[in-house]
């Protein structure tokens, strides 16, 4: 039965994943300025779902618990990140401004430890699973992908300021604090540990994390333009939570279903 749920799932998110990277390469043939506008608006329209998806998760796991304040964070990272993504789009298509740095980036940089709050909530109940040797494999291999990440957004340029500097190291650094316990996460997958939506919490936080590298390497070339294609993968890993988060949500009303039948007239 799991599994067929799984297979009822994959077929939208595989369809969603498909139609985000088509809709971006196709305004890509009509130009950047195109693209731009394009890619910015689904940036909004995508995270505006992500929040919907992740209230109504929010709202019916009102179970006390570390679970209960998982989703709790995992909401407020998504409101943090919609907020950013609506911010970003608006200096950049209403004032044609570039957005970093920005009130953007504060909303970004807040959602990293939400969503770090959320990790470690949603695998506390199953913490006696984490061994030691997990923990550091994770943490070595974080830091091999975060130390390069570090010095492509670091700039030496002298005309660039400290608080540039210090907004562009962050994000290399927390993506490689989420993606600890996300690989912890698959590994417990991989075991029966946890459930198919962890697996895709952490997949989403792969591409979260790849799509940041892809746009610090495009930013360190000078080829970053908005459309990249890590904005692609950027998307992915906001549609990817979602789904967690909606395949949760079909868990809990299953779950709420088998303990409260409805009465037989």
């Amino acid at each position: 039965m799991a599994l067929q749920n799984q297979n009822k799932l994959q077929t939208p998110l595989i369809l969603a994943l498909l139609a985000t990277g088509l809709v971006i390469l196709i305004a890509t043939s009509f130009g950047k300025e195109i693209v731009k506008i394009v890619t910015d608006l689904m940036y909004v329209a995508i995270t505006g779902i992500f929040v919907m998806v992740s209230s109504l998760m929010a709202s019916r796991f009102r179970k006390v618990g570390s679970h209960a304040k998982a989703w709790l964070f995992f909401l407020a990272t998504s409101i943090a990140w919609c907020i950013a993504e609506t911010l970003w789009a608006v200096y950049e298509l209403v004032y044609k401004q570039n957005p970093f740095p920005s009130m953007a980036d504060v909303f970004y940089l807040i959602g990293y430890p939400l969503f770090f709050g959320f990790l470690v909530y949603y695998l506390k109940p199953i913490r006696r699973a984490i061994t030691k040797k997990m923990v550091t494999a994770a943490i070595i291999i974080s830091s091999c992908i975060a130390m390069p990440s570090i010095y492509m957004a670091y700039s030496f340029d002298p005309n660039v300021s400290v608080l540039e500097n210090l907004l562009a190291t962050a994000y290399p650094i927390w993506d490689a604090i989420i993606f600890t316990p996300a690989i912890i996460g698959l590994v417990l997958f991989f075991r029966g540990e946890v459930n198919f939506t962890w697996s895709l919490v952490c997949t989403g936080i792969f591409c979260f994390t790849m799509g940041d590298i892809g746009f610090q390497y495009a930013q360190f070339n000078n080829t970053y333009y908005t459309g990249h294609p890590s904005d692609i993968v950027l998307m992915w890993a906001y549609i990817l939570f979602t789904f967690g988060a909606w395949d949760h949500l079909r868990l809990f009303k299953k779950e709420k279903t088998i303990r409260y039948p409805p009465k037989i007239a």
